[in-house]
């Protein structure tokens, strides 16, 4: 698989296959290629040439139910500035197509740490809270593919335990994992498989 931008060439190459119900980090320094590799299994960007697929579906034709089965969460995170927390997680379960009850949302706020936090607007959030919130998002609906890119940015040592307990719990419902990251947290440390993008190349690999 191959993507370029323009006469740039992002990822060279790519032959990667990831066993269902394991984890896999993805490293390398920024511009390496992570993000672009994890939006296009999230079928948001399409390789510029070669194909895959995500559970037997083709990146291709099958964006649609690919997308239903897998959350993707950016290094940015997908909230909205002008809506409260509870407000935002319910108006992405809507979008899924799984309506989230009010005493659900308050769980999961506080399942990552936010339980005063519900009708606050995310404009008046800190980093770190914006990416508990967008990494709350995954609980919403069951999912077969989990995408997180740089999960552990903008996290004190409490945040960056906190992913590491989402990616087991994700693990341990049998949900694939792939985490793109600059950073080691135990979830990178206890990863089945780690490999590394350098210049667009996968170019090491270690498996646990």
């Amino acid at each position: 698989m191959h993507r370029r931008f323009g006469r740039k060439r992002v990822l060279r190459g790519i032959d990667l296959s990831v066993e269902p119900g394991t984890s896999l980090v993805l490293t390398g320094a920024n511009g390496a290629g992570k993000t672009t590799l994890l939006r296009i299994v999230a079928t948001l960007l399409r390789p510029s040439s070669g194909e895959g697929s995500v559970g037997g579906l083709s990146l291709a034709g099958d964006g649609d139910r690919i997308r239903a089965r897998t959350a993707y969460v950016s290094a940015r995170g997908f909230v909205y500035d002008d809506l409260t927390a509870a407000e935002n997680l319910r108006f992405a379960g809507r979008l899924a197509g799984h309506p989230v009850a009010s005493d659900t949302v308050d769980t999961l706020l506080a399942t990552v740490g936010l339980p005063r936090a519900a009708d606050q607007t995310v404009r008046t959030f800190s980093t770190g809270m914006r990416r508990r919130l967008a990494l709350v998002t995954l609980l919403l609906r069951p999912i077969h593919l989990a995408l997180l890119d740089e999960p552990y940015a903008g996290l004190d040592t409490e945040g960056i335990a906190l992913v590491d307990r989402m990616v087991e719990h994700l693990l341990a419902a049998g949900t694939t994992v792939i985490l793109a990251s600059h950073q080691a947290g135990e979830a990178t440390r206890r990863a089945g498989r780690a490999l590394r993008l350098e210049d667009g190349r996968l170019v090491e690999e270690r498996t646990g």
